[in-house]
C-alpha cells in the first residue's frame, strides 16, 4: 500500500445551513461534505466543527462525514475482485485503507432549498488508486421528525464496481442502546477476524473507549443524553451493519450506521457471506436510508 501524501487542505470555509422543524445544520461542501452541526436550538446533537481547513490526513474529530466508496478500514490498502488485485493509497501513518475517498474531497451543492440540501461527488477513477468513476449524493431533509438522509451511488465505470456506504457521525450522547445480536471482534489494527453470536444492548463513553462493529442490529438505536434528550436513529435494511466508537475519555460517542463491515472485500473474498459487501453493475444505482429523530425533553419542547 502507497501512502498518499496529500498536498493541499481541505477548505471548509463555506458553510451551507437548512432548517425544519425546529432544527438546524450546517454542512461545508468543501471540507469533504461534511455535516459540520445539528442543532435545536442551543442544543448541540453533534460535536460542532468550527475549523475552516485542516490537512486532509487528518481530519478533526467533529460533525460528520460520508463514507465511500466503502466503510471503514482495508487491510493494507489491497483486495481482489473478480480476479483482479487493486492497490489503494492510504493518508500518512495509517497501516490500511480507511474510509474511502469521499472525505478527502470537495463535493458539490445540488437542489439547495431552505430545508433541503443535495451534496453531490462525481470521482473519477483513479482517485486514492479507486478504478472506478463513480457518482455519490447525500440528500439531507429536515423536518419536525429529525434529519432524514438518502445516500446513493452510481457506478460511472464500465466494469462491475464492489462498494459500501455510510456516515461517520460524532454525537455528543453518553450512551447508545440497541438490540444487536453479532458482534465482529477485530485485531489491534482494527480489522474483523470474524463473527458471533452476542447480544448487545448498550454502549458508552468511557475511559477505556470502545471501537465496535455490529450486524443484525435491526436497523434501531436510541441515543441518550444527561439532559434527557434522545435521538432515534432508524435506518432502512441496506445498513445492516453499524459501528460504535468512542475514544477513551473522549466527549463523543460514534454511532455510524453502514452497509458493510471493515475490510468487507477481503472478507467475503475468504468466502464470508455475512460482510454486506456489494456489487454494483455498469450504470446501476444504490440507495439507502436512515433518519436521525430528535427528541426534547417535555420542559425543553
Amino acid at each position: 500500500m502507497q501512502e498518499y501524501p496529500f498536498a493541499d487542505p481541505l477548505d471548509a470555509t463555506e458553510r451551507v445551513v437548512i432548517s425544519g422543524g425546529g432544527h438546524q445544520a450546517e454542512f461545508a461542501p468543501g471540507g469533504g461534505g461534511r455535516l459540520t452541526r445539528l442543532s435545536t436550538g442551543a442544543l448541540d446533537w453533534i460535536v460542532p466543527l468550527t475549523p475552516t481547513q485542516w490537512p486532509a490526513g487528518k481530519w478533526p474529530r467533529a460533525g460528520s462525514y460520508p463514507l465511500a466508496p466503502y466503510s471503514n478500514r482495508i487491510r493494507d490498502g489491497v483486495f481482489t475482485f473478480n480476479g483482479a488485485r487493486h492497490a489503494l493509497q492510504s493518508v500518512a501513518g495509517r497501516p490500511n485503507a480507511i474510509h474511502g475517498a469521499g472525505l478527502f474531497q470537495a463535493w458539490q451543492v445540488r437542489n439547495l432549498a431552505a430545508d433541503s440540501i443535495d451534496l453531490v461527488l462525481s470521482q473519477p477513477a483513479g482517485v486514492l488508486g479507486w478504478p472506478w468513476p463513480f457518482e455519490c449524493v447525500q440528500r439531507y431533509r429536515l423536518d419536525a421528525r429529525g434529519l432524514s438522509l438518502s445516500l446513493s451511488i452510481t457506478n460511472q465505470g464500465d466494469t462491475p464496481m464492489p462498494f459500501g456506504l455510510g456516515i461517520h457521525p460524532y454525537f455528543t450522547a453518553e450512551r447508545v442502546t440497541l438490540n444487536a445480536r453479532r458482534v465482529w471482534p477485530a485485531d489491534a489494527d482494527g480489522i474483523p477476524t470474524g463473527s458471533r453470536v452476542k447480544h448487545v444492548r448498550e454502549l458508552r463513553q468511557s475511559a477505556e473507549g470502545c471501537d465496535t462493529y455490529l450486524s443484525q442490529w435491526e436497523g434501531r438505536a436510541t441515543l441518550h443524553w444527561a439532559d434527557g434528550r434522545e435521538l432515534a436513529l432508524h435506518a432502512d435494511p441496506a445498513f445492516a451493519h453499524l459501528v460504535v466508537y468512542t475514544a477513551p475519555g473522549s466527549d463523543f460517542l460514534c454511532v455510524e450506521p453502514v452497509t458493510n463491515v471493515a475490510d468487507a472485500f477481503n472478507r467475503a473474498a475468504d468466502g464470508d457471506t455475512r460482510t454486506g459487501m456489494r456489487t454494483l453493475e455498469p450504470g446501476a444505482r444504490f440507495s439507502a436510508t436512515c433518519l436521525l429523530g430528535l427528541t426534547l425533553p417535555r420542559g425543553q419542547r
